[in-house]
């Protein structure tokens, strides 16, 4: 009976079952976003493990919390995640589709002796952490950097201040969500490497574990960043003939918004997505030991935005 339960598939669902009730009763998502979040759940505890079930498990309900957090607050200043807080399938699959594709990466590359050896496991798990660290990073910092004292930030142009809610805003208390989300992932990452490094097969060099935290932190704040970045310069965007912010919504201060520019068709989803797949591709190269180009990249990216 024992050695059933602890098969993953069984030991799977049972643990997104009780995840799953948890998460609709807190009202984090509905039943759409109840579905997708079981199917990506279920998928990255099968194939990642317990390790990476953890990861996403903090981005899912961290999300959640941060959403809810002062929600009515933010409602009144239509800054808060429409729905009541509840995310669809949508915010699920445009959060969560990235990591469960190298979760599944980690487990196929491990079933490679060759492979192994080369180290790719380590690299899909570099980039699995670097995708759940973005959007981790970025909901936090959205959802929470909204409440920042002093105004944000256009990413496109960091002199320019801008109203709360803006896409393509960052404000500093955002930018220091957003370290944090990434240290703790790595955190996470690292102290299961130490209790129980078995859970953490992907794992088999000093190198990689010295690497994990900076690679988390690094992912998450330039990850995050790329997300403000691909909002601000693709994303749909409307603004609000009543109080000036730029936004994705088409209502604003109950009042209709304007178009003014990005894709029609490429929306906050399709942003998460491609913020994501970046942050795994950091993790990838930032696994690869490549930290030199990603720091050169980020300096020269603040010194051109400053200079703006």
């Amino acid at each position: 009976m024992l050695d059933m339960l602890m098969h993953p598939a069984v030991s799977g669902l049972l643990v997104m079952t009780l995840f799953g009730a948890l998460a609709y009763k807190l009202h984090f998502v509905d039943i759409s976003g109840l579905i997708s979040a079981f199917v990506v759940g279920f998928t990255i505890w099968y194939t990642g493990g317990v390790v990476s079930f953890v990861i996403i498990l903090f981005f899912f309900l961290s999300a959640g919390i941060a959403t809810k957090m002062k929600y009515k607050e933010k409602a009144k200043h239509n800054l808060a995640q429409e729905g009541k807080g509840k995310r669809s399938w949508k915010n699920v699959f445009g959060s969560g589709i990235i990591p469960m594709m190298f979760s599944v990466g980690i487990h196929l590359t491990g079933q490679f002796p060759d492979l192994a050896a080369a180290g790719w496991p380590f690299l899909m798990f570099g980039g699995y952490i670097g995708a759940v660290a973005t959007t981790s990073a970025d909901t936090l910092a959205s959802e929470i950097g909204v409440f920042s004292k002093s105004k944000p930030r256009l990413i496109t142009n960091l002199r320019r201040k801008v109203p709360r809610g803006t896409i393509g805003a960052v404000s500093l208390l955002g930018e220091g969500v957003a370290l944090f989300a990434g240290l703790f992932i790595g955190v996470i990452a690292l102290l299961f490497s130490f209790v129980s490094p078995n859970l953490v097969p992907a794992i088999t060099t000093t190198e990689q574990l010295i690497v994990l935290v900076p690679l988390s932190v690094l992912t998450a704040f330039i990850g995050c960043n790329l997300d403000s970045l691909f909002g601000a310069v693709l994303q749909n965007r409307f603004v609000c003939e009543i109080c000036g912010a730029v936004t994705d919504k088409e209502f604003h201060c109950n009042y209709e918004t304007k178009y003014i520019g990005g894709f029609k068709t490429f929306t906050n989803m399709h942003v998460n997505l491609g913020s994501s797949g970046m942050g795994a591709t950091l993790g990838i190269i930032l696994g690869a030991g490549l930290f030199v180009w990603i720091l050169g990249g980020l300096f020269f990216w603040i010194v051109a935005s400053s200079s703006s």
